[in-house]
């Protein structure tokens, strides 16, 4: 048994609920629907059965069992509706009706979750011992239900991890055209080395799980040698943007959870502990009982620690190297002309993004941020919050932003937000822990929930460029 999936499971047993044989919401985990123990869990769950099977102590196969047979009760089979073959978002959520709104009444991408995890347990078997020959054949035709009711157009190529797991799970279960559409997704990646959603520390794990399927459980000779070159020049990728002495990915992040990978659980962070070990992986302490955020991706370490990393010897997740400077076009059909630059040196980092992304930089989009170490080896924070589309570039102490006027509402007010225990942040000089800022416009006020201070700006300020060094 691996490292991670011991402290994986283990930790994760205690949020089982025997009656509904799913996971409960742990802390952490979905807090805007409701506290630790009020919804339960789908996807998670069937990962956790994954670690129930590989760890193999008394008493997992049958907990195992229940919890498969309570995923399958929440599968749909409403052939002709667009939530046909997928699962219920919850179990708690109510049955879809006629004007289902997606990601709220219902989630389609639990098709491509459950069924590749079903999909390897069946795979993989489990020495010694082995499911029930007719529960695996409900299995089998749980996932068969799953890719029949994807419709055809719903994923496109450019969705990275939705539609690596989907090429796989359905060349792996004959549907016809699948092979042609895992090679629209290599082609995308292949347009620049790059996937649409770029930099994201939660997405790239599900895009590192997915490659690592197309590596070493395939059928198929095309899937198996482009993933495992696509997983490769991913580890590159991320090796030019990630300082190990931080623990922390360098942004700009197409789609984030947070601003600090020590403090939440990304699928990253998990995949990168077969490589470094768990002390040196940007995860929180996930040994000690300390609560945590989006700990529910805690649930994958059984399947990361399944396949495993195949990281290139010359990427070095360890050491921070020497100072340099990043810049990469982003594939991305619609947007053409994206580019994410950053900048990383020995205590300071900064990244931006630029093009013509109509996103406005709050919620998971981040194309505007700056990461520094504090004298006590905390890591201090500035990201962009602006309920509009912004523009930056990042350069060597320096990060241009420019912030866009809404296309609904007009000029808005941009905010930076700042994470600094010790702060002093007064017109256009700031003095922070660890790092003075110039900034080149002045503030309007500043106000926070003290832990995070935010900084914003006359209502119309297109220019938040930054200048910084480490004191």
């Amino acid at each position: 048994m691996g490292e991670l999936l011991d402290v994986s499971v283990d930790w994760i047993d205690r949020w089982w609920d025997p009656e509904a044989g799913l996971l409960w919401n742990m802390e952490g985990s979905f807090d805007e629907i409701g506290p630790p123990r009020s919804i339960h869990l789908v996807p998670q769950s069937a990962w956790y059965v994954a670690g129930l099977l590989f760890r193999g102590a008394p008493g997992d196969e049958e907990r195992a069992v229940r919890t498969i047979e309570a995923l399958m009760a929440c599968q749909y089979n409403d052939p002709g509706t667009v939530w046909h073959g997928t699962f219920a978002r919850f179990l708690e959520t109510p049955y879809p009706k006629s004007d289902a709104i997606m990601w709220l009444d219902y989630d389609p991408n639990w098709r491509q979750f459950i069924g590749t995890t079903f999909e390897l347990l069946l795979q993989e078997g489990q020495p010694g011992r082995s499911l029930d020959a007719a529960l695996q054949a409900r299995m089998r035709a749980s996932i068969e239900l799953a890719v029949i009711g994807e419709p055809v157009g719903r994923v496109p190529p450019s969705y990275s991890n939705i539609a690596l797991m989907r090429a796989w799970l359905e060349v792996e279960h004959g549907r016809p055209g699948a092979e042609d559409y895992a090679a629209q997704v290599v082609e995308l990646f292949d347009e620049h080395g790059a996937f649409e959603e770029y930099n994201s520390a939660t997405y790239y794990g599900i895009d590192l799980y997915a490659l690592a399927l197309w590596r070493d459980r395939s059928s198929s000779s095309m899937l198996r040698a482009a993933g495992a070159r696509i997983e490769a020049a991913l580890w590159r990728d991320i090796g030019r943007w990630y300082h190990p002495g931080m623990r922390n990915l360098c942004g700009p992040w197409s789609r984030s959870y947070g601003m600090d990978l020590r403090e939440y659980v990304s699928l990253l962070g998990m995949w990168m502990v077969p490589a470094v070990g768990l002390a040196a992986a940007p995860l929180p302490d996930i040994v000690s009982g300390r609560p945590f955020d989006h700990a529910h991706d805690l649930s994958n370490g059984p399947l990361v620690d399944a396949l495993g990393p195949v990281v290139p010897a010359d990427v070095d997740l360890l050491r921070f190297g020497v100072e340099h400077t990043v810049a990469q076009r982003i594939t991305s059909p619609l947007n053409t002309d994206r580019v994410a630059t950053g900048w990383l040196s020995e205590r300071v980092m900064c990244g931006g993004e630029t093009g013509t992304l109509g996103a406005s930089a709050r919620g998971q989009y981040h194309p505007a941020t700056v990461h520094w170490s504090m004298p006590d080896g905390d890591v201090g924070w500035i990201r962009l919050v602006h309920y509009a589309p912004a523009r930056a570039v990042a350069s060597a102490g320096a990060l241009a932003i420019t912030c866009l006027p809404s296309a609904k509402r007009g000029p808005v007010a941009p905010e930076l937000w700042v994470y600094s225990p010790m702060a002093s942040i007064e017109g256009r000089s700031w003095s922070l822990t660890g790092l003075d800022v110039e900034v080149v416009s002045e503030i309007d006020e500043v106000f926070g929930d003290g832990r995070i201070l935010k900084v914003r700006f006359p209502v119309g300020t297109e220019d938040l460029s930054l200048r910084f060094a480490a004191t």
